[in-house]
Formats: C-alpha cells, structure tokens, sequence
C-alpha cells in the first residue's frame, strides 16, 4: 500500500514527529482497488502510536485505521465495487493462509497485521489495498460519522463471544466510544439492566441518550456497591471494560454475580498486583477475551447503523484537516478525557 503520485500523506517519522508528505502511489493491481479517503479517525490506539507507547511499532508508520472514503479506481478482476461508491475499510490485514484464517478468525491470523500499524494506513489522500477489505456503505451516511462502524464491528465482535441474552444485567466500564458503542449494543440484545459506568457526567448522558438504564457517576472502584445494590444484591451477569487498567479488572470480578462473564475489552498490559485466580474459581467466572473484528462483523455492523439501530451522530469531538493532522494529535494527547473522535478529513488537503 502506498499513496498516489502528488497525494498528501502524514507520516509519523518518530514519537510526535509528525509532517504531511506527498508521496507516489501505484496503480490499482488486479485485486486492488485506490480508495479516495474522506475521513479517519484518530483512536486510543493511533494515540499511542503517536507517543511511541504502543509496543512493536516500526517507525516511519503511517496511521489511520477507522477510514471512510469513496473508491477512486478498481482493478481489472474486481467485482462489486465501483468508482464513486462510498466505502468503509476493514483495517484488520491478514493472511489467508495460517491455521486461523482457514477456521475463518482472521482477526487471530499468526502474521496479521493491522491497517495503520503493520501496513500504511489512511492518512492520506489516496490508499491502495486489496478489494477484500472494502465495503459498501449506503450513499445517505456521513461518511465522517460512518468511521465509528470500524469499532461498532469490534463492539459487535466482543458481544457475540459474550452471547449477551435478553434479561441479562450488564455492566459497561468506561463511556468512550467503545464503551457507548457496548450499552447500545446490550440494550438492543435486550440486557437489562444496562449499567453505564463513568466519571464524567456529559458522557453518562449520552450512554442514557443510548438506552442504558442507570448511569453511575464513580470510579469502577467505587462502583462496585451500587452494581450490587442495582441488581437486587446479587451482582451482574455481564461486566465489560472499556476503560483497562487493573483497578477495572479487580473492580469488576467483585462485581460480578457467581456464573458471571467478565470481557476486558479495553487493550491494557498493567499487571495486577496482588491479582489472585481464586475469585475466578469460587464464582466461576468466565474471562472472554476479543481481539478486533471479523470480516463477518463489517456488514451486519453497517446495517445497524444504515438502519438507525445505532445512531453514531455526535462521536466526532473535532474535525482538521489532513495538513493539520499534527494539531490534532496535540489536542487529542492535552485532553484525552475531552474527546470522542476527532476526525482527519483528507479531502480538505
């Protein structure tokens, strides 16, 4: 993957150094398609690429892996995609041959690789790459707002591990993107209660905007109490994090109902000092780990959005444009707690 010929790209050269290029980009190969990219936006994990905490990352890198866009040109023996369609990207780059991509997880792939990572991302004006990983998206999304799917398909992909049942009681850590994306998620699989955990009041509004029955205003160690309290003294069937830490994964074993499911959704690598397994053994608690997302979680993920399911308007914290995209990564690393998303629009140079 590359960029075209007078194509603007941002280039992360080291931690924090970040200047925009122009950089040449080959023609679409046989299976290949050139996405005119619209919108990327910045995540935690581009966040700690930038700051050089994300681990095993190969500096120059080109970021971006939640993208929108609108295909520029398909290869000869591409089929179903057009020029002019607008699409998502699936960020999540594998390689179609190891034991896990032939039992269809390619999201476990033994060489994966990660769009914005491993393999150049979206920060750019034009990206190359493999029709596979390009979806249709209907022509009425915004298609800044329709860069949340990449992790509504990561929400979806956890839930469906957790098998979240109607009468569930599920508890969600954290009220980020991840975490409003999740309670929107358990309401529509009819868990209740949905329990949203935060500190910060705007965004246990939005998760009540979202459906989620109680909104508790604490950390998630203080929180443990009025879980108990909220599902009758006996704990909650379903505890997901969103926010990672070990402060969260002993928080939310506590909180947990013997039987209960607990999925630490948020990427963490804290240790937890003074962690024992014995909560594990004599709740019988089940740990569902989840890693990206699956190809099979892209369109059902689109339609949840195309049909209003999920409403994915008002997640965009800010918007720069591509030759800005330096300032916006400042802004993201001042305020982390302040933003949702801020958007890279790459049509805007």
């Amino acid at each position: 993957m590359a960029v075209r010929r007078g194509t603007r790209t941002a280039v992360l050269e080291a931690p924090r150094r970040l200047g925009v290029l122009e950089r040449p980009l080959p023609p679409a190969g046989p299976e290949e398609v050139v996405v005119r990219i619209a919108a990327t936006a910045i995540c935690h994990t581009d966040l700690s690429i930038y700051t050089g905490e994300h681990p095993g990352v190969r500096y120059p890198v080109v970021m971006g892996h939640e993208a929108t866009g609108v295909v520029d040109a398909v290869g000869a023996e591409v089929a179903g995609l057009r020029p002019g369609e607008a699409v998502i990207i699936n960020p999540i780059i594998s390689c179609g041959r190891c034991d896990a991509c032939l039992r269809g997880a390619g999201n476990l792939c033994r060489s994966a690789g990660l769009f914005g990572r491993e393999v150049e991302g979206s920060m750019s004006q034009y990206v190359n790459l493999a029709a596979r990983y390009v979806h249709r998206l209907p022509a009425q999304l915004p298609l800044a707002d329709a860069t949340l799917i990449e992790t509504l398909a990561t929400v979806r992909h956890a839930q469906r591990r957790l098998g979240i049942a109607p009468g569930d009681s599920v508890v969600v850590l954290g009220q980020g993107t991840s975490g409003l994306l999740h309670a929107r998620l358990a309401v529509l699989a009819g868990a209740d209660p949905v329990i949203a955990v935060s500190r910060t009041r705007w965004k246990l509004e939005m998760a009540q905007g979202m459906g989620a029955h109680h909104a508790i205003a604490a950390s998630v160690a203080s929180a443990v109490g009025e879980v108990v309290r909220l599902t009758a003294g006996l704990g909650a069937d379903v505890v997901i994090d969103t926010t990672g830490g070990a402060a969260a994964t002993m928080a939310a074993i506590e909180m947990l109902r013997p039987g209960g499911r607990f999925a630490p959704y948020a990427v963490s690598q804290e240790c937890c000092n003074g962690f024992t397994t014995f909560p594990i053994y004599y709740k019988e608690i089940s740990i569902i780990g989840s890693r990206a997302l699956t190809r099979e979680d892209m369109e059902p993920s689109i339609e949840l959005v195309a049909c209003g399911k999920v409403d994915v308007s008002g997640f965009v914290s800010a918007t720069y444009p591509l030759a800005r995209a330096p300032d916006a990564f400042e802004e993201y690393e001042r305020n982390p707690g302040k933003v949702l998303r801020i958007v890279i629009d790459s049509s805007a140079g």
